[in-house]
């Protein structure tokens, strides 16, 4: 393999490992030492427009544009290898590092200054790690079911199901290459100073008393771990161990533009060097992995795909920048696919789920999503408040001005014990600080509604009277009409309006009394990419196999649809995780 100037050695790459761990936007940690800050979904990719509302029932794809054409002048230097990596994200690590491990030679493509990544949540169902909690005895077919169920079966089973029987080992081979991870065995355990970098919680531990999730209507299955205060360590743990124990070769600042096919088989890529605007000319023995993530900073596509989001005015969170300054999930791998006749899935999904209102700057909202009562502009209640976050923030969507406002009274102390363990809802209290590892987005204290208060983001009164004439904007008189009948309700322990359980209908009449604005949440992602299967191939849009194409993380697609299952936390990264490590050994065995 030739020379790559632009590449990292060893040296430089643990030294940009020391940068990038302590980068972090919203709670969402970036490996890249550069962030942006959240944009609104209009800010599309460099030169693209908002299309929201495109024909795309003609099958035309308005946002694709003309292959580049590249001549072989334009090309400055050609490497060689057995497998190349188009992304250098979670995924795009775990087929670099898998491959490597398979004896391959391995060039990595990413356009951003190194490794990528954000929050390091991760669905791990049962394997040794989730054994030393107890938590190893899950349905694997019960849990791949209900994501169906929540995908409106339009995604493909055998894409999860075999992550979910498999998908333990391959995190286990994933955090092994952080030797010095330290495992807690609460989630608010006291972390030693010297495991204070990079820890491990699981999530959920133990779970509330009065929570069994085999009777929730809306379960979220106690069985998913996070990476903290970022997963940044581990993943450049596994990229420095790809690099320093195989034959690995990572090309940063380099946007792959195009897809190179002889004879219907993907076998390589051309690569332009942001310095200089040359381009370096990749061949796969093998195979090509594209590893690409989503689309969502790339409003063209949005607007294709799910115009919806582009007409509510949906923000985007994301804080990995490209070495142009550019976001980085721009939808790459959907061009690069379309344009070798890639077949891309239908039914894309908008991870857009609800962690509360009145957020801090980590995202954490005040209470959450917890269950209390929810009144909309017009002093109506509007909705069974007792629902995961995506189906808050579906019903927030259809409102007036698209806001409401949850309230709660002075027994919330009491209460939060009875809500359910789900994603961003409140359902634990407590005024401990464990020594590094302090909070976390389930736990309230007074003191953090103390403080919300102090920097206005949450309305405090000793009336509800005088509550809802802080809101302002609200109907007052409809409004407490709306807690009348909500206590009625509760008194008579039936939710006779929306059918909420009577275990989380607790009445008004304590004060002081809180409010917080519920407004659309922050879209983290937009979930949809070429079609693929559990093997991680990419197929045609005749229903064939390209052959010599993979495709792993969020560019790999059929794997949610229509709304983000919010039943596993993290069940993206660790699909993600896990099809980057198939993509990695299926493409050096030639599967």
């Amino acid at each position: 393999m030739s020379e790559n100037k632009f590449s990292l050695d060893r040296r430089q790459f643990l030294g940009f490992g020391a940068v990038a761990a302590g980068a972090a936007a919203f709670g969402l940690a970036g490996c890249s030492p550069k962030t942006s800050d959240a944009k609104a979904a209009d800010s599309s990719s460099k030169g693209s427009t908002s299309s929201a509302g495109n024909p795309a029932a003609s099958g035309e794809l308005t946002w694709l544009g003309a292959e580049p054409a590249i001549a072989d002048a334009d090309v400055k230097e050609t490497v060689e290898a057995d497998v190349v990596v188009v992304g250098c994200g979670l995924a795009g690590v775990a087929a670099a590092r898998a491959a490597g491990e398979e004896g391959a030679q391995v060039v990595v493509f990413e356009k951003a200054e190194g490794p990528q990544c954000r929050s390091g949540e991760f669905a791990v169902i049962n394997g040794d790690l989730e054994a030393r909690w107890g938590r190893d005895t899950f349905d694997a077919d019960q849990i791949v079911d209900h994501h169906m169920d929540e995908c409106s079966y339009k995604t493909k089973r055998s894409i999860m199901s075999k992550w979910a029987r498999h998908g333990a080992e391959v995190f286990n081979w994933y955090i092994g290459a952080k030797e010095d991870l330290y495992i807690c065995d609460a989630t608010r355990s006291e972390v030693p100073d010297e495991g204070a970098a990079s820890y491990l919680i699981p999530i959920f531990q133990p779970l509330p008393e009065a929570y069994d999730w085999t009777k929730e209507e809306h379960p979220v299955y106690p069985t998913s771990v996070e990476l903290l205060p970022s997963q940044a360590p581990v993943l450049e743990a596994n990229m420095e161990k790809a690099v320093s124990e195989s034959d690995v070769t990572p090309f940063y600042g380099y946007f792959v533009e195009k897809l190179i096919m002889e004879d219907g088989r993907c076998t390589g890529c051309y690569a332009r060097n942001a310095k200089d605007g040359s381009y370096v000319k990749a061949t796969a023995k093998k195979g090509v992995i594209l590893a690409t993530g989503d689309y969502a900073s790339n409003t063209d596509i949005l607007g294709y795909y799910c115009p919806e989001v582009v007409e509510n005015g949906i923000q985007e969170m994301f804080p990995n920048v490209d070495v142009e300054g550019n976001p980085t999930n721009t939808g790459d791998g959907l061009k690069l696919g379309a344009w070798v006749d890639a077949a891309i899935q239908q039914h894309h999904a908008p991870m857009i789920h609800h962690m509360g209102g009145g957020a801090d700057i980590s995202g954490e909202g005040v209470m959450g999503i917890a269950g209390f009562l929810q009144l909309d502009k017009h002093g109506k209640r509007f909705m069974n408040e007792d629902v995961p976050g995506q189906q808050v923030e579906n019903q927030i969507e259809l409102l007036k001005d698209k806001t409401s406002y949850q309230i709660w009274d002075g027994a919330w102390k009491d209460e939060l014990q009875y809500m359910p363990a789900g994603h961003g809802v409140a359902c634990y209290y407590d005024e401990s600080l464990p020594k590094n590892n302090e909070t976390y987005r389930n736990y309230k204290s007074q003191a953090k509604l103390d403080a919300a208060v102090a920097e206005g983001r949450c309305f405090k009164a000793d009336t509800l009277e005088e509550l809802f004439d802080q809101i302002g904007d609200i109907d007052k008189e409809a409004a407490l009409a709306s807690v009348a009948r909500y206590n009625e309700l509760a008194h008579a322990g039936k939710d006779e309006d929306f059918g909420k359980v009577s275990s989380r209908l607790f009445a008004l009449e304590t004060p002081p009394y809180y409010a917080v604005a519920m407004e659309p949440a922050l879209m983290l992602v937009c979930l949809g990419g070429l079609a693929s299967d559990e093997d991680a191939h990419v197929y045609s849009n005749a229903g064939d196999v390209i052959p010599g194409l993979y495709a792993a993380g969020n560019i790999q697609g059929d794997r949610f649809a229509v709304q983000y299952p919010i039943s596993l936390k993290g069940v993206s990264h660790s699909m993600a995780l896990y099809y980057g490590y198939v993509a990695g050994k299926n493409a050096v065995q030639q599967v």
